[in-house]
């Protein structure tokens, strides 16, 4: 990056407060930096007025105040907004606001690329890049807050809006970045920076078992998502190559342990794909899968792919599936797409970058 420094935003509260200790600074200038930086939304250390001179300097010498720089925005008829951002070292990642009757979730992004090659997300094909860390991550939601602040959004009790939910389901592969995915929640559920509940905060995986189980060790306050997909081994790795090194029975088990340690449901996300996951016997699956378990199923309707073997499913056979997965009265939902006209639904975030930043050709744009 242009600033070796550590990005201050990327660290903890502890952290900042031991540091501060050890430069001979009092520890409650932590809570003074931290709204500043979250609150105030400030760039530079000169514009920490409460912080004295000596302690500025001090910070300024060891961390950097980063920020994400707007390379486009675009606005889709549904409302839903997307930005492709360019990162201190000129990488690009893309963040997507979604409002809904006075809530505003945000999809942020976790990694730079993605290493897990679904078949049906065009992030894959992007490969993996670099992990964001965690101000980065952070840097997404004060970025889409300032666009709320400067568009005079409303919510629904009348106040002026700021992001209410976040979603780890941009660009990457959020537990393959647990540890910055994990310092991200922790400032933002912390009550006197953003203050979001953990059910206001959702990371969604593709099955990295070991993770799933690490989350739960680490009290990480969120929910689980967890990208399902299909319903046997065989058809899963065909389009979830993360499925050939844990399998849909090791997931599950990872799943159930996270239910009986938490105490929460799991939320399973299943992508309708024709003749895949959208057929009578898929349905009976996931019928069989869902119900001795805690969970409720977010179906998805395949969204625009570059890949000629996948196909969305007519209207027809998706009313026919959720009926027969409802009448065994398992919980599920249809999620509406959002964002489609500007590439910004589920499976199409990635970018594309030409020769100069200027000419940068979104795919999802």
């Amino acid at each position: 990056m242009k600033n070796a420094y550590k990005d201050i935003k990327s660290l903890t509260a502890d952290e900042l407060k031991e540091w501060l200790s050890a430069h001979c600074e009092k520890a409650y200038r932590a809570d003074q930096i931290e709204n500043w930086l979250f609150c105030q939304q400030v760039s530079s250390y000169d514009q920490m007025k409460n912080i004295p001179q000596q302690t500025r300097d001090k910070l300024a010498q060891s961390f950097a105040i980063r920020s994400l720089t707007e390379v486009q925005h675009l606005i889709s008829v549904d409302g839903t907004v997307k930005w492709l951002f360019q990162t201190p070292d000129e990488k690009f990642i893309e963040t997507v606001l979604i409002p809904t009757n006075g809530r505003y979730s945000v999809c942020v992004s976790t990694q730079i690329g993605c290493a897990q090659n679904c078949a049906f997300c065009r992030t894959a094909k992007m490969g993996f890049i670099r992990n964001l860390e965690a101000g980065e991550i952070l840097e997404e939601i004060i970025r889409v807050n300032e666009y709320l602040k400067e568009t005079g959004e409303i919510d629904a009790d009348g106040k002026p809006a700021q992001v209410t939910n976040i979603i780890f389901m941009g660009m990457g592969e959020p537990l393959n970045n647990l540890e910055n995915v994990h310092r991200t929640c922790c400032t933002l559920h912390n009550q006197k920076l953003f203050n979001l509940g953990r059910k206001k905060m959702t990371i969604s995986t593709s099955g990295v078992v070991p993770k799933i189980k690490e989350l739960v060790d680490r009290n990480t306050p969120c929910c689980l998502a967890v990208s399902l997909n299909s319903t046997n081994n065989e058809r899963r790795s065909s389009v979830m190559p993360v499925n050939k090194v844990w399998p849909i029975e090791k997931l599950l088990e990872a799943t159930d342990e996270y239910t009986r340690r938490t105490d929460n449901y799991v939320t399973f996300e299943f992508v309708l794909m024709k003749g895949v996951t959208c057929t009578d016997e898929a349905a009976k699956e996931l019928i069989k899968i869902c119900a001795p378990r805690r969970c409720k199923v977010n179906a998805i309707v395949l969204n625009q792919m570059d890949d000629p073997n996948l196909e969305a499913p007519t209207q027809e056979e998706v009313d026919r599936f959720l009926e027969k997965v409802r009448a065994a009265q398992i919980q599920i939902t249809i999620r509406n797409p959002r964002g489609r006209d500007i590439l910004a639904a589920c499976g199409q975030l990635a970018y594309k970058k030409q020769q100069k930043v200027a000419n940068v050709d979104t795919e999802s744009a």
